[in-house]
């Protein structure tokens, strides 16, 4: 049978179809239409803390986004990856995380692979270093080399995570100076400077960002930092490099998604990435925390951490810290 087509038909399915048009389009849009929740893996205070929180402050005054923060602590980052996991593919729940992820996964304590995230963005940048507090004794990496050959297991050494990216300096420290070393973990990098003030622990390896404001005020000092030259925000910090120790190391901190989530989000939280790292305010904030900025898109972070995980892998095989 032959439909026949009135004007007022013709034009209720125009409206029909631009109205449904909207409507995708809206959708496509749309994201995100709801709170979004950045789920830091550490406790608060630190320096991952430090950068989510600043994170989570851009892209609500960049973006307009709703953000919400959950400290996740606990099992090297298993407890934060395994909220994540635990939701939906669909953007809604950010892991802000470091490159102790694959200390995690190759020691079985993330109990997930690389693949089953997807690795956004890599934002931050920063060495390790040996603190200690401004009374001690030590002045030099040399001199607690020296120290703990003298008493093995002298001193009480400490710092994030348990066989994680600074316990992994520590590892080649020990093999570098021939002599042994405990390891006092703290679940949140920003105890760490804590227990140094008050000798709970007598060195720590930590981010220099950790304790920004102690270090810069002089109740602590650094003996030594991993970077390749000495670096522009501590000038009068020796490297280890310079001091006889060949260390030359960074960990990095990043934002990640559960894996599956589509394309069309992905995008748009990068964009808005985009729009944080393009703020004034987050130069300043890089800056005022002495973090380089290697902006890692997901290609380039995924490949990084997948190369971190293979190298890491053998480390903790070799010492007795993995099967």
């Amino acid at each position: 049978m032959l439909k026949t087509f009135t004007r007022r038909g013709i034009l209720a399915a125009a409206a029909g179809a631009a109205m449904l048009t909207s409507s995708v389009q809206a959708m496509a849009a749309g994201f995100p239409d709801k709170p979004v929740n950045l789920v830091i893996w550490s406790g608060a205070g630190g320096a991952l803390d430090t950068y989510g929180r600043k994170l989570g402050e851009l892209l609500n005054k960049e973006t307009g986004w709703t953000v919400n923060i959950q400290n996740r602590p606990g099992g090297s980052g298993a407890v934060g990856v395994s909220t994540v996991m635990a939701q939906p593919a669909d953007g809604y729940n950010i892991l802000v995380l470091t490159g102790t992820l694959t200390f995690g996964i190759a020691q079985g304590l993330i109990p997930f692979k690389i693949d089953d995230l997807r690795l956004l963005r890599a934002m931050q940048a920063e060495p390790s270093s040996l603190a200690v507090a401004k009374d001690s004794k030590l002045n030099s990496v040399k001199d607690f080399v020296d120290y703990m050959k003298d008493h093995p297991n002298g001193l009480r050494v400490g710092g994030h995570a348990p066989a994680g990216f600074h316990q992994y300096v520590l590892y080649q420290l020990m093999k570098m100076g021939g002599f042994e070393s405990g390891w006092i973990p703290h679940d949140a990098s920003g105890k760490v400077p804590l227990a140094i003030l008050g000798h709970h622990i007598d060195a720590a390896m930590m981010t220099p960002s950790s304790g920004l404001e102690q270090v810069m005020n002089g109740d602590i000092k650094l003996l030594g930092i991993t970077t390749d030259k000495r670096s522009d925000y501590f000038p009068d910090v020796p490297t280890f490099k310079e001091q006889g120790y060949d260390i030359v190391d960074s960990v990095w901190r990043g934002v990640a998604v559960k894996g599956g989530t589509s394309d069309d989000v992905v995008n748009d939280i990068q964009a808005a990435l985009d729009k944080v790292t393009a703020s004034q305010e987050w130069k300043d904030f890089q800056t005022n925390q002495k973090q380089e900025s290697p902006d890692l898109k997901e290609a380039e972070f995924t490949a990084l951490a997948k190369k971190q995980l293979e190298g890491q892998t053998q480390f903790l095989k070799d010492a007795g810290l993995a099967n």
